[in-house]
């Protein structure tokens, strides 16, 4: 399989260039990028010491190690990784950049889905995974996921706050007959109550949360798993074949809200030289199967952009009372939701584990999102996470 490169519309998404070239132009629809932090790569826009105007380092916070990190409470990374056992292969620093250029990138090796767009980012942990404490063990990451609840009260205290916010992280909670075996161990792969209660606000102030579902296990981790976030999985695509990403599908798929590309993406990346300086980096510079660099790290990013294109497209129907009246502010994540659920439509593809297995998915179509405008006429349904536990 060739590596996609090229996110951005094609010649008669007319809707979608119209709302990247607004939402570009804007200040007023940003995206809170909570991940591990950025470095100077030119798929995000940034080279040499001075980050580009719509990238407000200058608003993002690092909340992982600023007692620690060279940048202090600036949200960038040196792409350092802890000194211990497995770091290695368990801590991925780049991967704030990685997910950022989904949407940024505008270059020649990788093209997003809205460059331009302004960005508030965090780094909130040294990858997608979650430590007790900068180099404990990632066993006890419950406490370490607390981050993520304190980056969205952050960004919810700005003004204007970010509109949308994108969450490529997360953690499963229970494991089933493994959770013995972590609780031995002293573990807990939950996510923290600060976590579940900093959604809550989001979610009543209208702030769209996307978060990716994950795939190293069936289920959806958290906080995708929240009933208020925004939840999308992935596929691969082969020509015009998909194929479920995770392989075989969740085994709760109605956590998901919608699905987009995860496997094969260009996506931008970096590597630490001895000297300590960053080299910028594709996918294709790191060799192997395009089929390996995958995640639906890079579909949350993806849809995340598309909210913040449909909330500046129809800026003026969601300041309406029906959104934006007191106690309506969370009708905007659900008209944003229905049109993902009932708009978009279902289809078929195959599991990737069977041959004749299927999976019903709805694949994001940017350009169908874009023209529905939410509608004040529709019963939406507040959603609560009482009954799914704050893990």
């Amino acid at each position: 399989m060739e590596f996609h490169k090229d996110l951005g519309p094609a010649g008669g998404d007319r809707n979608w260039k119209a709302a990247a070239k607004k939402l570009a132009a804007s200040d007023r629809t940003r995206i809170a990028h909570i991940d591990s932090g950025l470095f100077p790569h030119p798929a995000i826009g940034y080279s040499g010491e001075t980050p580009p105007g719509n990238l407000r380092l200058d608003l993002g916070r690092n909340l992982y190690d600023p007692l620690q990190s060279p940048f202090g409470a600036a949200p960038l990374t040196d792409l350092t990784r802890n000194p211990t056992l497995f770091s290695d292969a368990l801590e991925f620093p780049d991967h704030g950049v990685k997910t950022l250029s989904v949407i940024l990138s505008d270059t020649k090796e990788f093209r997003g889905i809205a460059p331009g767009t302004t960005i508030v980012p965090y780094r909130v942990s040294n990858g997608p995974l979650f430590r007790s404490g900068v180099g404990g063990p990632y066993a006890r990451s419950k406490k370490a996921t607390a981050t993520i609840g304190k980056a969205i009260d952050h960004a919810l205290s700005l003004d204007p706050m970010p509109r949308v916010i994108s969450i490529s992280m997360g953690n499963p909670g229970a494991l089933g007959p493994f959770q013995p075996i972590i609780n031995f161990l002293g573990g807990d792969l939950g996510m923290a109550k600060e976590v579940g209660r900093a959604i809550a606000r989001a979610y009543a102030r209208g702030v769209i949360v996307v978060c990716a579902a994950g795939q190293i296990i069936d289920r959806v981790v958290y906080p995708a798993r929240y009933a208020q976030t925004i939840a999308v999985g992935g596929y691969a695509l082969s020509g015009a074949v998909k194929t479920h990403y995770p392989r075989g599908g969740y085994n709760a798929p109605v956590f998901v809200d919608a699905w987009t590309l995860a496997v094969g993406l260009n996506r931008a990346s970096g590597l630490r030289q001895a000297d300590g300086a960053i080299t910028p980096t594709y996918a294709k510079d790191e060799g192997g199967d395009p089929d390996d660099l995958s995640g639906t790290s890079y579909a949350a990013p993806a849809l995340a952009a598309t909210a913040a294109m449909w909330i500046e497209t129809h800026h003026d129907a969601l300041a309406d009372a029906s959104f934006a009246g007191p106690g309506q502010a969370w009708r905007t994540v659900e008209a944003f939701r229905h049109i993902l659920r009932e708009v978009l439509p279902a289809e078929q593809i195959a599991s990737g584990r069977h041959s004749r297995e299927t999976k019903t998915i709805r694949s994001l179509d940017i350009e169908r999102v874009l023209k529905t405008p939410p509608d004040p006429a529709v019963n939406y349904r507040r959603r609560e996470d009482a009954g799914r536990g704050f893990f």
